[in-house]
């Protein structure tokens, strides 16, 4: 069973109209209970109604941040969602499992020069944890991220994920795919015909391929990818409805 720390809300921000981050210090004392590999999610838990919440949600901290982040996104009926995006304040104290883990995402593996991520909505938030710091370690490799929303202004961190490309075009490549409007570089849902397109132009030779997000894009990528010879156990999955 899960066991929980005090950690205290010292930011707030919006990401979208929809999502929020949040930063959790972490004290002293629970530095080492804290440490988390990018990738990692953690369990919060918070009375609120009188209802004991517990949610999953995923680090987007870079290894060089001393704080947890968080992001959260609000989706359909979701009280502790709500309660984040409309009563959470600085200040406020929320009960955090220590980081865990699903996927065997792993910078420090030599072998994985390069890898391809696909995900939609807030699955970008353990992704853009291993984008910073890939780049922060220098590790000479390369991630080649497809990213799905309904529109730019509903895309997280969208303006950085734009930016770290510029910035770092050895270490990182993103396809926007927008289903609600074409100012990103695909219009539509992530489809075998749009992944094609992709692979046609980053090639079939990736060491790692990690997919976030329903069961449906799960099959519909791995389907695709194993077609264009990409090995199955290459390929990590965390799967959420």
């Amino acid at each position: 069973m899960a066991k929980f720390y005090p950690l205290k809300v010292v930011e707030k921000h919006l990401l979208t109209p929809e999502s929020i981050g949040i930063s959790l210090q972490v004290p002293d004392d629970l530095k080492d209970i804290f440490k988390f590999s990018p990738g990692q999610f953690v369990m919060v838990e918070k009375e609120i109604d009188g209802e004991n919440l517990r949610r999953y949600y995923s680090i987007y901290s870079s290894i060089s941040d001393n704080d947890i982040k968080l992001g959260i996104k609000l989706k359909g009926k979701d009280g502790f969602a709500e309660y984040a995006m409309n009563s959470l304040q600085v200040g406020d104290i929320l009960q955090v499992s220590a980081p865990m883990n699903d996927v065997p995402f792993d910078i420090e593996n030599a072998q994985n020069k390069k890898s391809l991520a696909i995900t939609i909505g807030s699955g970008i938030t353990p992704f853009y944890s291993i984008i910073r710091s890939v780049i922060a370690k220098q590790t000479q490799s390369k991630i080649v991220l497809v990213y799905g929303n309904h529109s730019v202004d509903k895309t997280m961190f969208y303006n950085e994920l734009k930016s770290l490309m510029q910035q770092h075009p050895d270490y990182l490549q993103v396809y926007f795919v927008n289903s609600q409007d074409d100012k990103g570089d695909f219009q539509g849902r992530i489809t075998p015909d749009i992944l094609t397109d992709i692979l046609s132009k980053e090639g079939v030779d990736f060491d790692a391929v990690y997919m976030i997000g329903p069961d449906d894009l799960k099959k519909i990528s791995a389907k695709i990818l194993e077609e264009k010879g990409i090995a199955p156990d290459k390929m990590h999955y965390r799967v959420y409805s």
